[in-house]
């Protein structure tokens, strides 16, 4: 029995070794350009009797997008750009799991923020046919005149106050669920002025990160050499009682 530990210890020192010298397996999603499937659409208040203007303007090296928030006060105002990663509701969701930033290439005019919006599918709360009951994952984004080059980390997207108020939904129920993004949003910073025009041209935006993926094939020989050991071990004991 000592001489199948001494073959497990050494194959257990070997795949550290091998893990060790691994290279990091690099996650990168495109939100622009974008993936496959996905839909893109720039939206304002214009059809619920609104007064915002929104233009986009899609090429093949970069999105542009103008916005003129609605200057009536005594209505909402609301404009921003929409990345659906599931138009066809077949909850082909995007598995952003091992995500650790979202990184923008953006030129800005005429704003100093833009609020980041990630929803996701939540089972415990999410309607398909109802979308903001999709958990909100959302993240203010500040910005400098001209072109500016910005990480978010992941954990820096927070689920706001309003969305469990508006939802009815449990405070407790506070899971991320990263693994199934849906949709990505950009809408206008909380501070944006009315009546005054904003541009915002997006070069590239990319969700990346590192997979853990030869950690996990490393816990599974792990676990492979522990089920071998007790096996070996209770099959000793045994034969210890018989004699």
């Amino acid at each position: 029995m000592r001489k199948t530990y001494a073959i497990l210890a050494v194959i257990a020192a070997v795949v550290l070794a091998i893990y060790a010298i691994l290279p990091d397996v690099l996650f990168v999603e495109h939100v622009f350009p974008m993936e496959q499937g996905t839909v893109l659409i720039g939206y304002d208040d214009s059809t619920d009797g609104g007064d915002s203007k929104a233009n986009m303007v899609v090429g093949d090296s970069a999105i542009s997008f103008d916005c003129t928030l609605g200057i009536d006060t005594s209505k909402g105002a609301w404009c921003g750009l929409l990345w659906n990663m599931d138009p066809d509701s077949a909850m082909n969701y995007r598995n952003w799991t091992f995500v650790d930033s979202v990184i923008f290439d953006v030129e800005a005019n005429g704003t100093r923020e833009v609020l980041v919006k990630i929803w996701t599918y939540d089972p415990d709360v999410t309607d398909i046919t109802k979308p903001k009951t999709f958990r909100l994952l959302m993240k203010e984004m500040p910005l400098s005149e001209g072109r500016n080059h910005i990480s978010i980390p992941m954990s820096h997207f927070y689920t706001p106050d309003f969305w469990f108020s508006d939802g009815h939904v449990d405070r407790k129920l506070n899971q991320r669920h990263q693994e199934t993004v849906a949709r990505i949003e950009i809408a206008p910073g909380w501070n944006q002025t009315r009546g005054k025009k904003f541009s915002v041209k997006f070069f590239e935006i990319k969700a990346v990160g590192v997979s853990n993926i030869y950690f996990g094939i490393v816990l599974l020989i792990f676990l492979v050499i522990t089920i071998i050991a007790v096996g070996r071990r209770h099959q000793s004991k045994n034969d210890v009682e018989e004699k």
